[in-house]
């Protein structure tokens, strides 16, 4: 079928297109069936992972729906319109509801999610998914949850996780994008034995594989959560982290691997989004060390950033056989001055009034 591919494909035999061996047309259909197999399902993986202690991301309020986490999580191609929402919750009274907004600046998109669980070891996870109703060719988009609660109970909120759906077989006709990035797709009927192999499939596969080399991945996602409310005391109920403090940044980092064609290509740059917040006061700027660079915010809010490769590879590459980099605010003693420590008034308590960082994504590919 045109713009068919196999799940899970069959890989190219690399032994077959070395000198003095004969180039068979297995080869070229199982290439344009590899090619379409991973526009379609390449960066499906989680955009958004993130989990909480018991007892600390609570809501009370049953009048209306309030903010309380936020994350940037990158599109992986105008044609992927599917955002697949899994939320781990409870309440008492079944009824409780979160509401995920993606937001694209132009256009916003919603889902609210019910929570049916009604005890905290309930079996059944929550999910939802946002379908967009029109192309978007963004980078980026916001995504915000708010939670609302049933009367006279609470929401207790212990994880969420979102990824975007994989597109079926076959693909749509035509070109495909993300953002800049040209993607067409490979009729396989047209790669078969005793066909013509033109050039224009040499073309296109070069700047298919270039699109699909600058799909983004999550590096590093996390979201401080505003607006806790709780009727119950605070012994029973904790105090869920609203910002990275310093005492964070020792363990508050992703491992990751940067692979060769991202090292090897200067145009490839990691992505940093950063919200930060001060509830009041006058806001005089906010400073840190991320992957081995200085970064300013000076307003408060999300902020985007573009991230050179200038961070020595881990000490663990070696065990990985990969090259791999700490990802995440660096451990740095400029930090340590400069992140929320215990004691600091985050509302105003005493007229003093500190910048706190409240999220942070970091996007490579």
């Amino acid at each position: 079928m045109s713009n068919s591919y196999t799940s899970s494909p069959t890989l190219v035999d690399p032994g077959r297109v070395t000198a003095s061996r004969t180039i068979r047309t297995t080869e070229i259909s199982r290439l344009g069936d590899l090619s379409n197999y991973c526009f379609a399902t390449g960066g499906t993986s989680n955009v958004l992972s993130q989990a909480w202690d018991d007892s600390t991301f609570r809501q009370d309020d049953s009048s209306a729906f309030i903010s309380m986490c936020e994350w940037y999580i990158p599109s992986i191609s105008s044609s992927h319109q599917s955002l697949s929402i899994v939320l781990s919750a409870w309440c008492g009274t079944a009824g409780g509801t979160a509401r995920f907004v993606l937001d694209y600046g132009t256009a916003t998109y919603t889902t609210d999610i019910t929570i049916t669980d009604t005890s905290r070891y309930s079996s059944s996870f929550n999910t939802g998914t946002i379908t967009l109703t029109s192309t978007q060719n963004e980078f980026a988009a916001k995504l915000t949850m708010a939670v609302k609660a049933p009367s006279g109970d609470e929401v207790e909120v212990l994880g969420v996780m979102a990824n975007w759906v994989a597109l079926s077989s076959p693909l749509p006709t035509g070109e495909l994008f993300h953002t800049l990035s040209r993607y067409t797709p490979q009729g396989i009927n047209r790669l078969a034995a005793d066909l013509p192999l033109s050039a224009r499939f040499g073309v296109e596969m070069l700047e298919n594989i270039n699109t699909l080399r600058r799909r983004p991945r999550v590096l590093f996602s996390w979201s401080g959560v505003e607006g806790v409310s709780s009727g119950a005391p605070i012994v029973d109920a904790g105090a869920v982290p609203r910002a990275i403090g310093s005492g964070d940044l020792p363990s508050m980092f992703s491992e990751v691997a940067l692979f060769p064609g991202m090292i090897e290509d200067s145009t490839l740059n990691l992505f940093a989004y950063v919200n930060v917040k001060q509830n009041g006061g006058t806001f005089s700027g906010y400073e840190f060390d991320l992957f081995g660079q200085r970064i300013t915010c000076t307003s408060t809010g999300w902020s985007t950033f573009t991230l050179n490769l200038r961070q020595s590879e881990s000490a663990r590459s070696v065990e990985f056989g990969l090259s791999m980099y700490r990802v995440g605010p660096d451990n740095t003693v400029f930090n340590t001055e400069r992140f929320f420590v215990f004691g600091d008034y985050m509302d105003g308590d005493e007229g003093v009034y500190v910048p706190y960082l409240a999220g942070l994504t970091i996007v490579g590919v």
